[in-house]
């Protein structure tokens, strides 16, 4: 390798869980390590999007939800802008298609932190639903809304938190406007009834619609369209309802699951390619030890962090840890002023406690600024002080094809 260093460290992704890798490995290289090994990052873009804002965004209520790379990234750490097409892992290289040209970018360790995307469940929506789950998304139906009339008619797919999530903050943003939010089951059917009836309950205020059980058949132009022929008139349709992941692994050769998740070990190492780690949405680690996980930012950081750490124990040829995180709480905005805290068992499942209200709303926002985009950038300095719950139980490893 042509460089002064003995052995490059590749972070592909500057997501949740992508910034935190780099900036853990970085800050906590010796001063002696710091002149063998270099880390370096591959971003399409130069910023670092809060995918837990994009809902602000899209209601008006935030600008933007991207912040500079060297607001986030440790000075260290090399940025490299640009798309990866293909991964070599035998020659250990990345195909790069930047601004220039396509480069190849080699390494001796790589951290694979691709993220999510949209998962499109229903004809026309990649063409008439704006896509809540990337930044562009967020800012087409921000622009969509400002321009259109104030008793406009806007439609959220999509019962999970994000739906709500994107509802609530319309409705409150645009009190003139009909918002009505499409489920295919029960709104946060995941949670405890006592917790569904209160978002209930603040929806209801803020004049949301909710209709459960709507099988979404067909987006169009100006219409959501059910599965029993239902047709919901829309001026804007918003699109929250599933994610998927980017095909980067699957198009490289490596092992991946039925929707192309990198498959990893219980050190988060792929089995062919033991110098390749997985972290965040588009990783699927064994059952034994993430058969409770799910994707999220809750979940994507401390899977940067244990990829971090991992790294830096196959540096110093240390033993390598096994992955071992879980749940504290989920937190769901309602709105600017209302919100649910779902306390949790490290295992996801709900515990018989929550926090709504004003007092809600206050913890989320202070979940969002200190902990999702505050953690990733503290361990510039502070290496290692991410601290989550640790997980459920291991259960036996499983026989996955």
């Amino acid at each position: 390798m042509s460089t002064p260093f003995d052995q490059t460290v590749l972070v592909i992704g500057a997501g949740y869980a992508g910034i935190l890798a780099a900036n853990r490995i970085q800050a906590s290289l010796t001063p002696e390590e710091g002149r063998r090994v270099r880390v370096r990052l591959v971003n399409p873009a130069p910023h670092f999007i809060e995918r837990v804002r994009l809902h602000e965004v899209a209601a008006g209520v935030r600008v933007t939800a991207a912040i500079p790379l060297d607001e986030m990234l440790h000075a260290r750490v090399e940025v490299v802008l640009g798309t990866v097409l293909r991964i070599d892992a035998p020659a250990r290289v990345l195909s790069v298609a930047t601004d220039t040209g396509v480069t190849d970018e080699p390494y001796d360790i790589l951290v694979y932190a691709v993220g999510s995307v949209a998962a499109l469940g229903a004809p026309g929506a990649e063409l008439y639903a704006h896509l809540l789950s990337n930044v562009e998304g967020a800012e087409s139906a921000r622009r969509a809304i400002a321009t259109g009339p104030a008793d406009q008619r806007i439609v959220v797919v999509g019962g999970g938190a994000t739906g709500v999530e994107a509802a609530a903050e319309f409705a409150e943003r645009h009190p003139g406007a009909s918002v009505t939010l499409v489920s295919r089951s029960e709104v946060l059917g995941h949670l405890p009834a006592a917790s569904r009836r209160s978002v209930a309950r603040s929806l209801a205020r803020l004049g949301v619609e909710v209709r459960e059980w709507g099988d979404v058949r067909r987006v169009q132009a100006d219409a959501v369209e059910l599965s029993d022929g239902t047709r919901i008139p829309s001026d804007v349709t918003v699109w929250t309802a599933s994610f998927a992941v980017p095909d980067l692994a699957r198009r490289s050769g490596l092992d991946v699951d039925s929707i192309g998740r990198l498959l990893v070990d219980e050190e988060l190492r792929t089995v062919r390619h033991p110098e390749i780690l997985g972290a965040g949405d588009a990783v699927r680690p064994p059952s034994s030890v993430g058969s409770h996980l799910r994707m999220g930012c809750a979940i994507a950081m401390p899977l940067g962090a244990q990829a971090a750490d991992n790294v830096l124990a196959v540096l110093r040829g240390e033993t390598l840890t096994i992955l071992n995180v879980g749940f504290g709480a989920q937190c769901i905005s309602i709105g600017r002023r209302m919100g649910l805290i779902q306390l949790l068992t490290a295992a996801d499942e709900p515990r018989p406690l929550r926090i709504t209200g004003r007092a809600g709303a206050l913890v989320k926002e202070f979940v969002c600024a200190v902990i999702a985009t505050g953690s990733p950038r503290r361990e510039r300095t502070r290496p290692g002080s991410l601290m989550l719950p640790a997980g459920p139980k291991r259960r036996p490893v499983d026989s996955r094809s």
